[in-house]
């Protein structure tokens, strides 16, 4: 769970194990529609037995327990827990090496002269601030639930 400081929103990642293919990937997603549960991000990826997806919901802890409660009781989901927690990643070009000086709880690296780094979100947030007018180009992919168990 992580807070957001702009708005002062609760995310709460969590991640769920569905098997059954693409019907039931549907259902799921139909639940998250005709419950309009407050999802902030969303990802679908597949294991070896099922798919996995893990999601970002955007409310109060209470509600949050009740979507989770609810996800859990469908019929081709295996199983449902909190996620490990959220990180955010950023790409971008710089003009220095400035980013070189990494800041604590961020790891950042170069590939084809891009610099990527990843940390949690506040972490992140000020090693950009840090570099400031280095930066000539930023994407930034976040926060997002990070899959537990390293996709196991």
């Amino acid at each position: 769970m992580s807070q957001t400081n702009s708005t002062r929103t609760t995310l709460y990642p969590m991640e769920a194990r569905v098997s059954g293919g693409m019907l039931s990937l549907v259902r799921f997603l139909m639940t998250l529609q005709n419950k309009r549960m407050p999802v902030a991000r969303f990802t679908v990826g597949r294991d070896r037995d099922a798919l996995r997806i893990t999601l970002l919901l955007d409310c109060p802890p209470e509600q949050a327990r009740r979507y989770t409660e609810l996800l859990a009781g469908l019929e081709d989901v295996d199983g449902i827990q909190p996620s490990a927690g959220t990180m955010e990643v950023a790409l971008l070009k710089t003009r220095g090496d400035g980013w070189r000086e990494s800041a604590a709880g961020v790891e950042v690296h170069e590939e084809g002269g891009t610099v990527v780094a990843s940390g949690e979100p506040g972490a992140l947030e000020a090693w950009l601030a840090g570099i400031g007018d280095d930066v000539e180009d930023l994407v930034r992919l976040g926060p997002v639930a990070r899959p537990g168990n390293g996709g196991d």
